[in-house]
């Protein structure tokens, strides 16, 4: 039997191949110019990584091939980031995960908003995985909410966050009849300080007082942390912080603990040694209270007392004026 030579037919053949190849490479030269993160998943592992996305994970087109998404998530998200995973496989809408922390050789911190959808691939279910680094966006609107809510110097919280939040703890005590206490405490003889090393000495002392706080008050469940992070810097040397759910006696067992390891820390600035002390006031809510004001008035007066009293020392206060 003759064949029917269809050099044509061959030619043609090839032309396609050639710009089907040639489609794919510029295909791929437009992914990898995208500015978002690009990719393509089996259940497996990873098929296909664009440009930005081997940027964003620090790995080489060649070596990403096969290797999870999932373990370049860090934790604690991990385990709903594997949830996320699988529902877009089984969906025909786009998942969005939360945002997600890289786990990355470099140990740099990035932090992207993930979009995974499913994609029909040769013959095989696969999701491609979109990825937006907004690293930077968190990181200036942390700054923003710093500047909002912290003090500049010190890192604690300023006054108007402070009344702010407290108010709100306390009419909740208020209403379910909890304990709610609350203390004040400045530096011994700061003026003094300054005067004999300088501001920017006694700036180094303001800051030390908010790491040796945060030291005093570390506690291992998540109610307590919270609680901690309630320290703010409400005047030149004057601080305070309340306690939702706790005695006077607790309370002022947390000054005691801050009054000993404060007076105990030496504060080291340019090539100087020196330490400070600081006198605390403690309070807790009484039947009569309407503001935070006047725990912070009550407190205050228990505060000058320990100045008068020596100084470097705590005092309580329960009654009312």
């Amino acid at each position: 039997m003759d064949f029917f030579d269809d050099e044509q037919g061959t030619d043609d053949a090839l032309l396609t191949n050639k710009n089907l190849i040639d489609t794919q490479e510029k295909l791929g030269t437009l992914l990898d110019l995208m500015p978002t993160g690009l990719i393509i998943h089996q259940l497996q592992g990873i098929l296909y990584a664009n440009q930005q996305a081997l940027t964003l994970f620090e790995e080489n087109a060649h070596d990403i091939v096969g290797k999870h998404i999932l373990d370049f998530v860090a934790e604690p998200l991990r385990e709903q980031s594997t949830e996320m995973f699988m529902s877009a496989f089984q969906q025909d809408k786009p998942v969005r995960f939360p945002e997600i922390r890289l786990q990355v050789p470099s140990g740099a911190k990035r932090i992207l908003q993930v979009t995974a959808g499913r994609l029909p691939w040769e013959g095989t279910t696969v999701i491609q995985i979109l990825f937006e680094d907004i690293t930077e966006l968190k990181w200036q609107a942390e700054e923003l909410r710093k500047l909002t809510f912290n003090d500049p110097l010190t890192g604690a919280y300023n006054r108007r966050f402070f009344i702010q939040n407290a108010e709100i703890a306390l009419h909740k005590s208020i209403r379910e009849k909890t304990a709610f206490s609350l203390l004040t405490f400045d530096v011994d003889w700061f003026k003094k300080v300054n005067d004999t090393y300088g501001h920017l000495a006694g700036d180094e002392a303001l800051k030390t007082i908010t790491r040796v706080w945060n030291e005093t008050t570390r506690h291992s469940d998540d109610e307590n942390r919270r609680r901690d992070r309630q320290l703010a810097r409400i005047g030149g040397e004057e601080f305070a912080a309340f306690f939702p759910g706790l005695s006077l006696t607790q309370a002022r067992g947390i000054a005691e603990r801050m009054r000993e390891n404060l007076a105990e820390t030496k504060i080291a600035y340019d090539n100087i040694t020196f330490s400070i002390s600081a006198s605390f006031g403690v309070t807790t809510r009484l039947d009569g209270d309407k503001t935070i004001d006047d725990l912070i008035r009550r407190a205050d007066r228990a505060l000058y007392r320990a100045k008068e009293n020596g100084r470097n020392r705590v005092e309580s206060n329960k009654k009312s004026p």
